[in-house]
């Protein structure tokens, strides 16, 4: 957005806000309702909140994406007109900032990547949670919310993150898939042989003693797939990222700017 103070220069800027007034809370409120879940410890129960929350920092970060490509658009043709003694009053983009608008828009297929790299590690991540947590018997519902379609009934997901995948990225969902179906197997696989082991020893334990030994087995056998901290960290830094470009956008172009 070129800055001025003619009304036909803060069209980007009202459009901005028309667009994003609508929505039901603003960006500040959602990347602190995701930090919440991530800190000051990381509640893999709320895992498909998250979901819902990174969908929608991803479509404020496409959202400031092409805006930015609108803003350098505007900068193009304000300097055309100058040049032809047109549009006096405007004041142009600063190099740097024309500079920070086409790193925006340099990254855009970098950090789409890193939002799906994210989405797609903490699936996984909630499923393992899921195997031995209390709330458990959510597991089909879950696998659904994940892979619609995967239980056999067509029920929508209540995740957010299907509504814009690419043809490549459904790709790879798929992909994701087939590789959970493959854990689930070798999970029931075990678990037979465990109960069936126990059986032979003869094993007599409490409810809370055999829930407690399994959690136990489970974890031994199978780890997490990934480390909480570090997934931790990968969402912080993506979230920051798409904060700098909100920040830096409406530093410029918000009607509180000096235009």
């Amino acid at each position: 957005m070129i800055k001025s103070t003619e009304t036909s220069m803060v069209a980007f800027t009202s459009y901005y806000y028309k667009s994003v007034g609508p929505l039901a809370v603003p960006p500040s409120l959602v990347f602190y309702t995701a930090r919440n879940i991530l800190s000051p410890s990381f509640i893999l129960g709320q895992i498909p909140d998250l979901f819902n929350l990174l969908t929608s920092i991803e479509t404020f970060r496409r959202f400031a994406v092409l805006k930015a490509g609108e803003a350098l658009g505007w900068q193009r043709y304000y300097e055309i007109e100058k040049t032809h003694g047109h549009a006096e009053d405007v004041r142009l983009l600063e190099v740097s900032e024309v500079h920070t608008l086409q790193c925006f828009i340099d990254s855009a297929d970098a950090q789409r990547n890193e939002y799906i790299v994210l989405v797609q590690s903490l699936v996984p991540l909630y499923i393992h949670y899921l195997w031995t947590a209390g709330e458990s018997c959510l597991l089909p519902q879950r696998l659904n919310d994940f892979f619609p379609g995967s239980m056999g009934v067509e029920t929508p997901s209540s995740l957010l993150f299907h509504d814009d995948l690419s043809d490549d990225e459904k790709e790879i969902f798929g992909q994701l898939r087939l590789a959970c179906k493959g854990w689930f197997n070798l999970v029931l696989d075990w678990q037979e042989k465990r109960r069936e082991n126990c059986q032979q020893k003869g094993c007599v334990q409490t409810e809370e003693q055999v829930d407690e030994s399994f959690k136990n087995d489970f974890h031994a056998v199978f780890p997490q797939p990934f480390q909480s901290l570090q997934l931790v960290q990968n969402v912080e830094d993506y979230m920051k990222k798409v904060e700098t470009m909100i920040g830096e956008l409406e530093k410029w172009f918000s009607p509180r700017s000096n235009m």
